[in-house]
């Protein structure tokens, strides 16, 4: 049998037919990606690294963010957390303020007003006042502030003096005053609601209210006196009158409250109205009686 002979081969590799014995760049995209080479797993091959590449970068940069952490802020919440100091991410981010001053930023997927707060340290008071409901879920750029409130009140009045008004009157003893009716002072002034916000006052927030009560004036009877013309043409000078219900009795030999002896002339009187011992003109509808002195005591 005839030996066939084979020509001395030399050390080489490939894939799928491809020779890279001499191997160049420009061959291996020529080869590869311009001709019938280039099979599916091939492409599936460099699909997966690619993916594998850009998820493990993804993963580093959101690992980056959770642990840059802020300085710790003071609080005894046991809500609190470690948070990012900046927004720069992908995640819901927002800032918070406190009674004026930035305490940080809040970076949490799916978290509420109320969660920042608690991570950050931050309870309320009772003149607190937030910006936001305390379930408001964050979104991206929100400025959560919490203002401490105060409103301080402030009233500035002057007194209105009240008037005295004087009235003539017949009933009340000549030169006596009798009150009628009481005097008030009134006030006018306002009363100024300051708005204290983080502990600077809000002018343009101010509220402001006028007061006013009116006086009331003071009513005071004056006796005057007066002058009465008997029937007989006789003039007496008296000092007031009043209106009296008399009762007539008949003498019984007693003497009067006064000692003296009962007699036509002498009149039982309310020593509350009429003082004992004074002399008094009684004049009615049952006749002029004339003038009659004030011994007795008693009431009809």
């Amino acid at each position: 049998m005839d030996e066939k002979k084979y020509p001395p081969r030399s050390a080489h590799f490939g894939f799928a037919g491809m020779n890279f014995k001499s191997f160049s760049p420009r061959s291996f995209f020529k080869n590869v990606f311009c001709k019938k080479y280039i099979t599916l797993p091939f492409v599936a091959l460099i699909l997966v690294i690619s993916l594998a590449v850009v998820i493990l970068s993804s993963a580093a940069s959101v690992k980056g963010e959770f642990t840059t952490a802020l300085p710790a802020v003071a609080s005894s919440d046991s809500f609190k957390e470690t948070v990012p100091d900046t927004c720069a991410g992908i995640l819901p981010c927002a800032s918070v303020y406190y009674h004026g001053e930035k305490v940080g930023e809040y970076k949490r997927d799916y978290s509420t007003v109320l969660d920042a707060l608690r991570s950050l340290g931050v309870s309320l008071s009772e003149n607190d006042v937030l910006n936001y409901p305390k379930n408001e879920q964050i979104v991206w750029g929100m400025n959560i502030t919490v203002d401490e409130v105060e409103w301080v009140e402030e009233v500035i009045t002057e007194t209105i003096p009240f008037e005295t008004i004087e009235i003539p009157s017949q009933t009340v003893a000549k030169g006596e005053r009798e009150i009628k009716t009481e005097g008030i002072a009134g006030t006018k002034g306002r009363s100024i609601s300051h708005k204290i916000v983080n502990g600077k006052e809000v002018p343009e927030e101010n509220i402001e209210k006028e007061i006013y009560t009116a006086p009331v004036n003071e009513e005071v009877y004056v006796g005057t006196g007066g002058v009465f013309t008997a029937p007989d043409g006789t003039e007496y000078n008296y000092s007031y009158y009043i209106d009296v219900t008399a009762t007539a009795y008949t003498h019984t030999g007693n003497l009067t409250y006064s000692g003296t002896v009962a007699e036509v002339g002498v009149i039982a009187v309310d020593p509350r109205y009429i003082e004992l011992g004074k002399n008094v003109y009684v004049i009615g509808n049952y006749g002029d009686y004339g003038v009659c002195r004030a011994d007795d005591i008693g009431g009809g």
